[in-house]
């Protein structure tokens, strides 16, 4: 039995990028999303392997926020490897620009959006994600 989808969106970033992504995720609420992210979901005494877990079983899509600083976290490949065995609608965003070798290969399979506006690659990401749902 799959997992209700309880959020459109499931964000993937480094906590080093978190003001960027802040405003990322305004912009996909203003845009009627609903995007499960780490900082707002989780609170003090929470097991947050396990809130991460459920989110993405419960989560539409997952959105990896490219930068220098995810590429050098774990959680980035663990989020798109559980993301990828689930099938899941995966947009890459690249927020400044980068040495595409590297991102890793399974992303490079994926169109993503170059987009250095936090606000603006939010209203893009929205923008697709809700002709999606129809």
């Amino acid at each position: 039995m799959s997992a209700e989808k309880k959020y459109d969106v499931f964000l993937s970033y480094s906590f080093q990028d978190r003001k960027w992504v802040e405003q990322f995720v305004s912009a996909l609420h203003e845009s009627g999303l609903s995007a499960w992210f780490d900082v707002a979901n989780i609170t003090l005494g929470d097991r947050w392997e396990d809130h991460i877990q459920k989110a993405l079983r419960e989560s539409t899509t997952l959105v990896v926020i490219l930068s220098p600083n995810s590429m050098k976290s774990p959680w980035t490949f663990f989020e798109l490897g559980a993301a990828v065995a689930d099938k899941k609608r995966i947009i890459p965003v690249l927020t400044q620009e980068m040495d595409l070798r590297d991102i890793p290969v399974p992303l490079t399979r994926f169109q993503f959006l170059r987009e250095p506006s936090p606000h603006e690659a939010g209203k893009r990401v929205a923008q697709v994600v809700l002709e999606s749902k129809g």
